[in-house]
């Protein structure tokens, strides 16, 4: 780590090169133009990189020193645990003077690559631009992940719209400013016939200047970037309570089967009374009938006291009959009246079906069984419909994330206060990032950069093609967990 690399790098290619020239010049035919050519191109070449590394080496020796015991952080994302971690890592013994920059990622990039501070705290990684201008002076680039944040587009949990998974430029064409879609169906969306309605947290919310700036492309969100029926909610609660419904919605309409079930028996006990009801007044009927028929028949007495006792035991029944079914009656009622009520709140609950809004993921976590995220695609990526979870949010993979990241260079991972400063970062990232709802690193990412600043494991370096965060290289899947 003491020596630099990429110096390293380009001096064993001086010398292939001298070897490979030599050799060339050694064994070459003067009377072949053809190979002439080729060795002058090849010595051209050579005295190319020759002068290259000179100046490469030049500008590495006119780096300004760093001062000793002092590590230096500029940029400070958005989201930034920095800030957290030194006043922590300041209380410690023997610590080194961390001095924090808040002049922006932009600034701090270039800060770095002259060689001004030691560390860049940001959300977004180097550019190629700001890569090369750390090549020219000889500074390799090494970088480091401490958190990852990101934001989960949902609906409510047991609801379907016809679609498990969206585009960024369909969450941007739901949300935006002037957006005209209703309902689900519309282009582009084109899925179910279900009225839709937007909301999200309010400018107080972290997640809000999150979704603003990394979904809608406003550097400074606000609510005018948003569609004018934009659901402003207070709190993460209120959002979530816009896409799944107030708790009694909820517990009611769960008890619709129920309600409806003793609805269906209420409703035959009244049909079971009124048959016997119907019943009894025609026995009464008969009795009433056969008794008069005695009367004129001037049946004996026995027969009419018989008569008599018949219609006695018909007004019995029916009476019985009559309080039996005004029962059934009344506790129909009130069993309808709370079918109705189960029934209402069931409706209203339904409505919810095509409510959509954005959560934090920490805060998505929390109530995953209420919510239902959509796996998000990146238009032209190499995957399609991403499920959010720690590891696809760590690495990358998720298209609604982005990743806190700390920048340095081999020079800076030569001094062992930076290296001190690091290695006690690592140790508290995941406490820190859990505590300010943003998303912690796996274990193993942890340990495989603490390896880096332990000398177990070579640092890798950056550049723009790959990716180094820390986490293996992510692989192509369809999707970590289907939502359907």
């Amino acid at each position: 780590m003491t020596k630099h690399s990429r110096r390293t790098r380009l001096t064993g290619s001086l010398a292939v090169a001298a070897v490979s020239l030599a050799l060339l010049t050694a064994c070459s035919d003067p009377s072949q133009e053809a190979t002439d050519t080729v060795n002058q191109g090849q010595a051209d070449d050579f005295s190319a990189q020759q002068a290259a590394q000179k100046d490469i080496d030049r500008a590495y020796a006119q780096l300004p020193a760093r001062p000793s015991g002092v590590v230096d952080v500029d940029g400070v994302a958005n989201g930034s645990l920095t800030q957290r971690e030194v006043a922590i890592y300041e209380a410690t013994p023997n610590a080194a003077d961390v001095r924090v920059g808040t002049n922006g990622e932009d600034q701090a990039f270039q800060e770095l690559c002259a060689g001004q501070i030691d560390l860049v705290d940001s959300a977004r990684p180097i550019s190629r631009a700001e890569w090369e201008a750390c090549q020219a002076v000889g500074l390799d680039v090494v970088q480091f992940q401490v958190a990852a944040e990101a934001i989960v587009v949902a609906i409510k949990s047991e609801t379907d719209v016809g679609a498990d998974c969206l585009s960024t430029d369909q969450v941007r064409d739901i949300w935006r400013a002037g957006s005209p879609l209703t309902n689900w169906s519309q282009d582009p969306l084109n899925y179910d016939d279900v009225p839709l309605r937007v909301g999200g947290p309010d400018p107080t919310n972290e997640g809000f200047a999150f979704f603003g700036r990394n979904v809608l492309g406003s550097p400074e969100p606000s609510r005018v970037d948003l569609r004018s029926d934009y659901y402003l909610a207070q709190s993460d609660e209120a959002a979530r309570l816009f896409v799944v419904g107030r708790p009694w919605m909820r517990e009611r309409a769960a008890r619709f089967d129920d309600a409806s079930r003793l609805r269906a028996q209420a409703d035959q006990a009244v049909q079971d009374a009124r048959q016997e009801l119907l019943a009894a007044r025609e026995e009464l009927a008969v009795a009433l009938a056969e008794r008069a028929k005695g009367i004129r028949d001037k049946r004996s007495p026995a027969d009419k006291a018989k008569d008599q006792a018949r219609v006695d035991a018909a007004y019995v029944r029916r009476s019985k009959a009559v309080i039996r079914y005004n029962a059934a009656v009344a506790h129909y009622r009130k069993v309808n009246a709370r079918w109705r009520t189960v029934n209402d709140a069931r409706n209203a609950y339904n409505r919810y079906r095509g409510h959509v809004a954005y959560f934090r993921f920490s805060y998505y976590e929390l109530f995953e069984d209420q919510l239902r995220p959509f796996e998000i695609t990146e238009p032209g990526g190499r995957m399609n419909c991403i499920f959010p979870s720690q590891r696809t949010i760590t690495s990358g993979e998720y298209p609604l994330a982005r990743q806190l990241l700390i920048t340095t260079t081999t020079r800076s991972l030569a001094r062992a206060e930076v290296r001190d400063f690091m290695q006690h970062y690592l140790r508290t990232a995941q406490s820190l990032a859990v505590a300010n709802n943003l998303v912690s690193l796996s274990n193993q990412t942890v340990q495989l950069q603490q390896q880096w600043l332990t000398g177990e494991k070579q640092p890798q370096l950056y550049a723009p093609e790959t990716v180094t965060t820390g986490t293996a290289p992510p692989q192509p899947v369809q999707s970590e967990n289907p939502a359907r």
